[in-house]
């Protein structure tokens, strides 16, 4: 019997999937059209999706790939970086030579032998909304756990508390790159600039965008470093702190509830 494979490719960034198919031909559509907006009608997809995607893309890669303008001479509007169109290009080399791949593999590979089982298993997706890449830049170590300071590719610093097994299975050292992984619901939004927080990771940054559910809304806020977190929080607080896009945010997660991986 004939086996035929059929596989997604992803370029990777230190072993991380941050940029396939679907989201270079996002590039695509923003290039051709200086809208997330028209770019998203383009493809089919929703408006908060693309700009899920948008954010993905900006926070695990080393240098931003779409940025926004505001009014100028040309109107303002969005368009990708030099950077994004060089990935464009590598992208589409490496996706003619893993489709030759494939088509190589289907001629030898044997479905009895439960390779296709295996290669089924090795896709791991990550359900936590924030993902950011990130350098660590000290380490203290307790007796039982360590914190651990990261620092995005801007300024902004933050803490990771993690045990000491973990800390060792990870071999992490002063200068390792890794992923910053944390739910929207364990960031806290405030208003209150001046306000804080024993204990917690602070980030300052404005509101972006705010997508609002029938019981839950999700605030999406872009930092000084151009990264973004993204935060959940039913209705009504959302509309006792009064949140606008552009207004400036102050929001805090406990050093506990991010993870650290490395790929």
């Amino acid at each position: 019997m004939d086996n035929n494979l059929e596989g997604r490719f992803w370029m990777s960034k230190q072993e991380h999937s941050f940029l396939g198919r679907g989201r270079i031909e996002l590039l695509l559509r923003i290039q051709e059209s200086g809208s997330i907006t028209q770019a998203a009608k383009m493809m089919k997809m929703s408006y908060k999706a693309a700009w899920d995607a948008v954010d993905a893309m900006n926070n695990l890669s080393e240098y931003s790939l779409v940025l926004r303008s505001k009014g100028g001479k040309g109107g303002g509007g969005t368009h990708i970086t030099e950077y994004a169109k060089e990935l464009i290009a590598t992208y589409k080399i490496l996706e003619e030579e893993h489709t030759a791949f494939l088509n190589n593999l289907s001629q030898r590979i044997s479905q009895e032998k439960g390779h296709f089982r295996l290669l089924e298993s090795m896709n791991v997706r990550m359900s936590a909304r924030n993902q950011l890449k990130a350098k660590v830049i000290e380490i203290q170590k307790g007796v039982v756990e360590s914190e651990i300071f990261l620092q995005l590719h801007g300024e902004d610093i933050f803490m990771a508390i993690i045990t000491n097994d973990s800390l060792d299975a990870l071999d992490l050292k002063v200068g390792t790159e890794v992923h910053a992984l944390f739910k929207a619901n364990a960031v806290v939004l405030s208003t209150e600039m001046e306000l804080k927080k024993s204990g917690r990771n602070r980030f300052v940054g404005n509101v972006s965008r705010i997508s609002r559910g029938n019981f839950d809304a999700e605030v999406v806020i872009t930092l000084g470093c151009a990264n973004t977190i993204c935060s959940t929080m039913p209705m009504d607080t959302l509309e006792e702190l009064q949140l606008k896009n552009g207004m400036q945010v102050v929001g805090f997660c406990k050093p506990k509830s991010i993870m650290i991986g490395i790929w």
